[in-house]
């Protein structure tokens, strides 16, 4: 796995924020302008007790809003909830897929480790808390050179995915052959957040 990543990190999210502030400015002048067109439409009509006037104005105003309001809050909210059901059923079928037989371990893009299978904790014999916050050079046998894994490093920089043969050790020191592939895990801008590698025993 890379040591450390040149992969630039995404910086502050603030687009949320501005999401935010941009619905709030729309509902406030919708309900500024609908106000407007409905004292409007008040003044055009006959003379008429203050009760039935008032009635008539929260009739109005909650009629010509309700259409601002379920396109812009009601819908979206809607949509986000299902959105988020169907993100955790997805999470609940990659928590199952991620307990494999085949030994599995996630990085950051700066190389320290942040999850790991049972798989890969039985055959390392690293506990996943004594891994956590490690680089995979904890698993480092000695037996690759310099030069092996500066190549696995740009080829993974260049097309975000290596596979081959590596020699790691466990715990104990035993050395144990096993083919590795590391897939990069990317965000929508491209930048690299994780890697992957998935070891298939020899």
């Amino acid at each position: 796995m890379p040591e450390n990543s040149l992969a630039p990190q995404p910086g502050l999210n603030t687009e949320p924020h501005q999401s935010v502030a941009r619905l709030l400015v729309v509902l406030t002048g919708s309900v500024f302008l609908v106000e407007v067109l409905v004292m409007f439409l008040l003044a055009t009509l006959p003379p008429m007790p203050k009760l039935a006037s008032v009635l008539l104005d929260a009739s109005l105003l909650s009629a010509l809003l309700f259409p601002v309001f379920y396109f812009l809050v009601f819908r979206p909210l809607l949509q986000n909830i299902t959105e988020r059901k169907q993100a955790e059923n997805e999470l609940r079928i990659a928590a199952v897929a991620f307990e494999i037989k085949d030994p599995i371990l996630i990085t950051d893009a700066q190389g320290n480790i942040v999850r790991a299978n049972k798989m890969f904790s039985s055959i390392t014999g690293y506990s996943l808390e004594e891994l956590i916050g490690q680089t995979p050079r904890i698993l480092n046998s000695g037996r690759q050179s310099k030069a092996f894994y500066e190549k696995m490093w740009q080829q993974l920089l260049r097309t975000g995915f290596w596979s081959g043969e590596i020699r790691n050790k466990n715990k104990e020191g035993h050395v144990n052959p096993c083919r590795m592939t590391i897939t990069a895990v990317k965000n929508e801008r491209q930048e690299t957040t994780h890697y992957v590698a998935i070891y298939n025993r020899m």
